[in-house]
């Protein structure tokens, strides 16, 4: 393998671009040879690209060129990548009533030689045509079948014998990893970009007018800094044996091209879609009702537990809540299945079939018990206020005004439901980042009930940058916690 004859320094200097400094290199093998360090340092350095090249070789022929065609309307998707506070580019969603065909183009991989491309659900999905073009410049029509909760799709085209990627085991990634993304970045074909694994299991959320809950949220991404560029959704991300560990999907970029930032959904979320689609043309999901989030070893004393997953929230008339599940329970076991974090939760439960009758063990005010849950399937959800009692945008970026019939009537809100609502969220602030909307209702901080403006001022005015904040708050029909870190300044 490539990997076990480059020592640990090499290849972070090869990660940094550091190719051409033969004599640096040679002196970190000096250890092994002094006869002819240079030119043993540039053996090592052609294996790499050895490698690098056999990995364009092995799945370049897999991907492809996705264009779709969508009647854009008022609030519509115009362009297919995302990226973080303006999520689709450099054209916000059209504001105006008016209804217009535009094209945009992604990227895809083959996964199956009969004719399976799995690409981001928001480079296909809604599309009134798909065409897929092949490496070789054959065009075909595409099928497109949709996950929008992971932000996934597979399109079907009419072919045999085609160039296929195999899909990798996502739990064996680690920080440090080769990480290749081979895509259409700008329209540039069959582009290569090297880079490492950053980090695993990041969460994102993004908001996105095209589908019914006004945003994409994403529970476990890897991060990379392969240079990911427009174009590049879609296509796979490679580990150094040319196996997909995930489906590039987004970038955090002020300016919306490559920041070294860029995010991939895992391929063993692909796998699970892929299948699902495949064999029953939708997913489904078993369904517990609630928003789960990691221990985090600060909360281990608060909680009595060291690992789980923190219940933040439990959606009314769920599995979850007809089982007695509560928000700040901690989940440690499902059916069995030990549970060290909120992935494990979602992952456990999502593979779950629907009506099955599961035991689930809770830690509730450091004691553990058992409840009984019977899944459901997971619903699908593809489907600025006038001066008063006001409290203004402060250190968590939030505006709240007490709670009025008529605020009420314009949110939705429920007459016995306390608090204070949220009337204006700023863009790129703590509570944005958390997921704070307008129309919730923030009932407690901190464990503190907050019922006017004002007792949510003295409640957050003590905060200082770098603390950290949880706000209990209603939206619709669930009640959940959501931690809020005040900044440090810039």
């Amino acid at each position: 393998m490539i990997r076990s004859r480059v020592t640990p320094r090499l290849i972070a200097l090869a990660a940094t671009g550091v190719f051409a400094a033969g004599a640096f290199v040679a002196a970190q093998l000096s250890v092994h040879s002094q006869a002819q360090p240079e030119k043993e340092a540039v053996s090592t350095l052609k294996q790499l690209q050895t490698g690098f090249t056999s990995v364009a070789n092995k799945v370049g022929p897999a991907v492809v060129v996705i264009r779709a065609e969508r009647t854009v309307r008022s609030g519509g998707v115009e362009v297919p990548d995302i990226f973080r506070g303006f999520p689709f580019g450099d054209s916000a969603p059209s504001t105006q009533p008016r209804t217009r065909q535009t094209a945009v183009s992604g990227s895809g991989v083959i996964v199956r030689s009969d004719g399976y491309i799995l690409t981001n659900d928001h480079v296909a999905g809604g599309a009134d045509d798909v065409r897929v073009t092949l490496q070789d410049g054959r065009e075909f029509s595409g099928k497109v079948m949709r996950d929008t909760v992971t932000d996934l799709a597979v399109i079907k085209i009419e072919a045999k014998g085609l160039p296929a990627a195999s899909l990798a085991d996502s739990s064996k990634v680690s920080a440090g990893d080769w990480a290749i993304a081979i895509g259409n970045p700008f329209g540039l074909d069959n582009t290569l970009t090297v880079g490492v694994v950053s980090a695993l299991e990041r969460e994102e959320y993004v908001p996105d007018t095209s589908i019914g809950d006004g945003g994409r949220y994403y529970a476990s991404l890897i991060q990379t800094d392969a240079a990911i560029n427009p174009g590049n959704s879609g296509g796979p991300l490679l580990n150094i044996d040319g196996q997909i560990i995930g489906i590039n999907v987004m970038i955090e970029s002020p300016s919306g091209a490559n920041a070294g930032i860029g995010f991939a959904i895992p391929s063993n979320t692909a796998k699970f879609v892929l299948d699902q689609l495949v064999t029953k043309g939708k997913v489904v999901r078993g369904y517990l009702g609630i928003g789960p989030s990691d221990v985090k070893p600060a909360d281990a004393a608060r909680y009595g537990v060291q690992k789980g997953a923190l219940v933040q929230s439990v959606e009314d008339g769920t599995p979850a809540a007809k089982a007695g599940i509560q928000v700040t329970d901690v989940i440690v076991s499902f059916n069995g299945k030990p549970i060290n974090s909120a992935l494990d939760l979602r992952d456990t439960a999502a593979a779950t079939a629907p009506g099955t009758k599961v035991p689930v063990v809770i830690v509730r005010n450091k004691q553990k018990q058992t409840v009984q849950v019977t899944l459901a399937q997971r619903p699908d959800r593809t489907a600025e206020s006038p001066a008063g009692d006001e409290q203004p945008s402060g250190k968590l970026g939030v505006t709240v005004r007490a709670l009025s019939q008529q605020l009420r009537d314009q949110y939705g809100i429920d007459a016995n439901v306390k608090g204070v609502v949220v009337t204006a969220v700023e863009s790129g602030s703590a509570a944005a980042r958390a997921g704070v909307r307008a129309g919730d209702v923030i009932q407690k901080v901190d464990g503190r009930a907050v019922a006017t403006p004002e007792a949510y001022r003295t409640a957050t005015q003590g905060l200082k940058a770098g603390d950290s904040t949880v706000l209990v708050i209603r939206r619709n029909e669930m009640t959940q916690a959501i931690e809020i870190r005040v900044p440090r300044q810039q």
